[in-house]
């Protein structure tokens, strides 16, 4: 390689002489058949039946959200969670993890963990609303909180009680203790993920 002009120059790579115009013009082809025979497998399984395909308003049978604590386990209602939620004839939607926000500079600060929270559970609700659901619709929950202590559920507990739908049922969730969050000032944010008809 060698510098003309104050740019370097590059050799161009060679192919090997086994790939010619012929050689190219096979491996289209062989590309074109595999195509064919994926799309003809596609095309049989849905004539025959074996891959269902369902489109929007063909469902026949309606969401179904069911939320269970097992005698087995230790009952969590005294905490504000579910142990096991199970959705049939849904989708499943996952929220991106809300904290604090401010929309505008009139928007008051949030400087305390309960403020946070508040703002956190509002984003979650316009997030539902969005979709036209409501906290019903919840079926796990994870709380992410900055140097997490059992103490913090006196200003966090109060403000995840309106996540519960109008049956009061809480959502599966969890309660994370982590180092830092995106923002040197956010102390919580929660994970949601809702299900849908």
């Amino acid at each position: 390689m060698g510098r003309q002009s104050g740019q370097l120059q590059r050799e161009q790579p060679s192919l090997p002489a086994e790939l010619t115009e012929t050689s190219f013009a096979e491996v289209k082809l062989s590309l074109r058949l595999s195509l064919s025979i994926g799309f003809l497998f596609i095309a049989v399984a849905l004539a025959s039946g074996c891959v269902a395909v369902a489109t929007h308003g063909e469902s026949e049978q309606a969401l179904a959200i069911t939320r269970s604590n097992p005698d087995t386990m230790v009952d969590p209602t005294l905490f504000g969670y579910t142990q096991i939620v199970t959705v049939e004839n849904g989708r499943l939607v996952y929220l991106a993890g809300q904290g604090p926000t401010k929309l505008n500079e009139k928007s008051p600060g949030f400087d305390d963990l309960r403020g946070q929270t508040r703002n956190a559970v509002n984003n979650i609700l316009l997030a539902l609303a969005s979709l036209n659901v409501g906290p019903e619709n919840i079926v796990y929950l994870r709380i992410n909180v900055v140097d997490y202590n059992p103490r913090m559920l006196v200003d966090i507990a109060p403000e995840l009680a309106r996540l519960k739908g109008e049956d009061e049922k809480p959502p599966a969730s969890v309660f994370v203790g982590v180092s830092s969050l995106v923002l040197p000032t956010t102390r919580i944010e929660i994970e949601t993920v809702a299900a849908i008809p």
